[in-house]
């Protein structure tokens, strides 16, 4: 009996930590420092709102694709939560999961969502790097 509880206690922790992982992604979290726009690299700026499932999957989809992109674009989330982020998302009339992507020198360049598919998502982000480069 003793054994089949710390079994499933072991198992439970394991699905936890797995499901934490998912969730929050692995690596480096993505910056929430607004200071790096217009400093000469552009940058994609997700609103998030804490507990959303439409805010989190999108950062779940930047998160799978930036490392590719760390050396051409700024990736930077605001919190729809904290009022520099509310602020920031109204500015550009963003709710939660789309993102704006700014020029170099922190012009806006679109407004858009986050596809939910991979290719789309770096289709995009090829696209508007593109336009600015």
């Amino acid at each position: 009996m003793v054994k089949t509880i710390a079994v499933t206690a072991a198992s439970l922790v394991a699905l936890i930590a797995l499901g934490y992982f998912l969730i929050m992604g692995v690596g480096k979290p993505i910056s929430t420092d607004l200071s790096v726009i217009g400093q000469g690299k552009p940058a994609l700026v997700l609103a998030y709102e804490n507990f959303s499932p439409t805010g989190g999957d999108a950062l779940n989809r930047l998160r799978q694709v930036r490392s590719d992109y760390d050396s051409r674009l700024d990736f930077v989330v605001v919190d729809l939560g904290t009022p520099q982020g509310r602020a920031f998302a109204n500015r550009y009339q963003l709710v939660d999961g789309q993102a704006v992507f700014l020029k170099q020198d922190g012009q806006p360049l679109q407004v858009t969502s986050i596809p939910a598919d991979e290719r789309e998502l770096r289709s995009r982000l090829e696209s508007k790097l593109a336009a600015v480069e």
